[in-house]
């Protein structure tokens, strides 16, 4: 072979190795579009189209996490809970504690989520909306369990579940309010308000996914119709990203997996866990706050003190509260 022609073909050989890189490199970038894109589809879409695995979701251990956020990260952030983020590290020592702070909560979004879900987060200047639409968010990702700043750990986690549920549960709520088969709310059907101030759950499951989904869709549907500056409502809390919205997403959930409707008047005076699929539900004394119940009875796992701070703005109470104005002095 002539010298000429060896160059000729190690050229052509060149030219096609290069076409070739290109074509996978095009590939490359191609999929991984289409796999951001399909993420981030991912994250929003609702439970009964879910790609998420439920059997991976059930075989899954539940992730040793407690999360927390407040203004900072003082060890004591108000005088009413002197001790309570301690006694959460002290009565579960194999878990890892980490506390969100207003400093570092859009950073920790905008590393974890796509842009689309990000982008919202760190528009919003509502501090209430953006600690419910935190918590949904940090659950579907890393799950674990998720407790109010003021709220006090009275049982160690890895006693919640009962030794019969324990190979059956993914998600575990409480209740927060039984109005015995009265509705709780104009215009909703729901006689039970489920507690979104202490929970836990498996990352990837698909009720919390569908959460997320809602809470965005409220969220956009809010600033949307708010003036700049304008104050969100009791209402607006409550029903965009609030208990309302948490309520009426379990209640569908459970509808959609029993077939049978659910508006919590089966719920009422619930004394012991009730299993709905895979989602168990905690009677009111568990998580609830009841006065004349001792902190050491044994149904007991959490005490919340609803210091309320997110109902008061500027020392006032937030327009439609239902609480006694009180509350806000001093704040």
């Amino acid at each position: 072979m002539s010298a000429l022609a060896f160059i000729s073909n190690v050229a052509s050989s060149r030219r096609y190795l290069l076409v070739g890189c290109l074509i996978v490199f095009s590939f490359f970038l191609l999929s991984t579009h289409v796999y951001q894109i399909h993420n981030e589809t991912l994250l929003f879409t609702p439970y009964h189209a879910s790609c998420t695995s439920m059997d991976g979701i059930a075989n899954a251990t539940w992730p040793r996490k407690l999360w927390q956020s407040w203004k900072d990260d003082s060890e004591d952030p108000t005088p009413r809970t002197e001790g309570l983020s301690h006694e959460w590290r002290e009565i579960n020592p194999e878990f890892r504690y980490e506390r969100i702070t207003d400093a570092n909560e859009d950073a920790y979004v905008v590393d974890n989520f796509p842009k689309v879900v990000s982008d919202l987060f760190t528009s919003l200047d509502n501090a209430v909306m953006k600690a419910d639409y935190l918590r949904y968010l940090i659950l579907l990702k890393e799950g674990g369990v998720w407790a109010d700043i003021d709220v006090k750990a009275r049982k160690p986690v890895k006693n919640w579940i009962p030794d019969q549920y324990k190979d059956e549960v993914n998600v575990i709520i409480g209740v927060e309010r039984d109005e015995n088969h009265n509705k709780i709310w104009d215009g909703q059907p729901y006689s039970i308000q489920l507690a979104q101030f202490v929970l836990m759950a498996k990352p990837g499951h698909p009720i919390i996914e569908e959460l997320v989904h809602l809470t965005e869709k409220n969220l956009r549907k809010l600033v949307a119709s708010h003036h700049a500056g304008e104050s969100a409502s009791f209402p607006d809390i409550m029903g965009t990203t609030g208990p309302w919205t948490f309520t009426k997403i379990f209640m569908d959930y459970f509808t959609t997996v029993t077939g049978v409707p659910h508006t919590g008047d089966e719920m009422t005076h619930m004394e012991t866990p009730m299993l709905i699929g895979d989602v168990l539900v905690m009677p009111k004394i568990a998580f609830g706050s009841l006065g004349d119940i001792s902190d050491d009875h044994p149904d007991v796992l959490t005490k919340h003190f609803f210091i309320g701070s997110w109902l008061c703005k500027d020392g006032k109470m937030i327009e439609g509260s239902p609480v006694d104005p009180k509350v806000c002095e001093g704040t």
